[in-house]
């Protein structure tokens, strides 16, 4: 997918807002961006993904998560989109705490 054609998938269903295909461009590349909630909800429907998991990859990437905070939720998806590699680090110091 080209970033225009993705562009015109990305579409904020709220506002009807849809980022540009530089601010696309820019995402890609990793060039600098402002994180908003309209930008968000438009990736999650150009992704076809759920907005709450999007979000999640948008606070990961800006700003990291705390260990605690990756045990469920959108974080947890999240980890499970991303591979079994991010996954199973996770899933380490769960097996290694006693059971009930």
């Amino acid at each position: 997918m080209t970033t225009r054609e993705f562009a015109a998938s990305a579409v904020d269903p709220q506002s009807g807002w849809a980022p540009s295909k530089s601010l696309v461009g820019n995402i890609i590349t990793g060039k600098p961006y402002k994180v908003t909630p309209k930008l968000v909800s438009a990736i999650a429907a150009g992704l076809d993904l759920d907005r709450q998991v999007v979000a999640a990859a948008a606070h990961f990437q800006a700003i990291g998560y705390a260990e605690e905070e990756l045990s469920g939720g959108a974080a947890r998806q999240l980890l499970h989109i991303l591979g079994p590699n991010a996954d199973a680090r996770q899933e380490e110091p769960a097996q290694s705490a006693p059971s009930a």
